[in-house]
């Protein structure tokens, strides 16, 4: 008689557990995400912008915390705008927007404001030798804002810096990267 009742309650969990599972993992935040800007005096595709800061947060919701439900997916919808009252986030159900503008991305190999950036020279070694001037980090920096879906005040906002001796579309990339990771431990921290 044990046989039979073993079974049918093992049966039970089966079928019970995913749902408490289910309870217990958060809801997704769904996050609309404007069109980027660009106040850099460097010439940069905003959507491809964007759509590496959207690839970005596929990774972060390919964490671990995410997929074993201990942290909250993050829904991105995107806008066709950067308008503060884009009506489109209120049609898509959105929690919450995010703006973003990147404001500069410099070459190592171009001139800050009119001067050259400095570079150091080793001593006892000509200038024309091509590893006595250590090479200088591209920077890039982006600033961004959350905002609450239907408020006009800035819920969050921050700046992200990367540098490294990567080309300009790779230190974009990695820009995107550390802007996704911050403003989802921001999202994720707030609840």
């Amino acid at each position: 008689m044990r046989g039979p009742a073993v079974v049918l309650s093992s049966i039970l969990l089966m079928i019970l557990m995913p749902h408490a599972y289910a309870e217990n993992s958060p809801e997704p935040i769904r996050l609309c995400v404007s069109t980027l800007q660009n106040s850099s005096h460097n010439l940069i595709d905003t959507t491809w912008q964007r759509n590496q800061l959207i690839k970005a947060f596929e990774r972060v919701n390919k964490g671990k915390d995410v997929t074993k439900g201990k942290a909250a997916r993050i829904e991105t919808i995107l806008l066709a705008s950067n308008t503060e009252t884009d009506p489109a986030v209120r049609e898509r159900n959105c929690q919450f927007i995010l703006h973003a503008d990147v404001i500069e991305v410099i070459d190592s190999g171009t001139t800050d404001t009119g001067n050259p950036r400095p570079h150091s020279i080793q001593i006892g070694s000509s200038p024309a030798d091509p590893q006595a001037g250590a090479p200088d980090d591209n920077r890039a920096v982006l600033s961004y804002r959350i905002m609450r879906a239907g408020e006009l005040e800035e819920w969050a906002s921050g700046v992200v810096k990367a540098h490294g001796l990567s080309p300009d579309e790779i230190l974009v990339s990695q820009l995107m990267d550390q802007t996704a990771n911050q403003v989802a431990n921001e999202l994720r921290h707030s609840r």
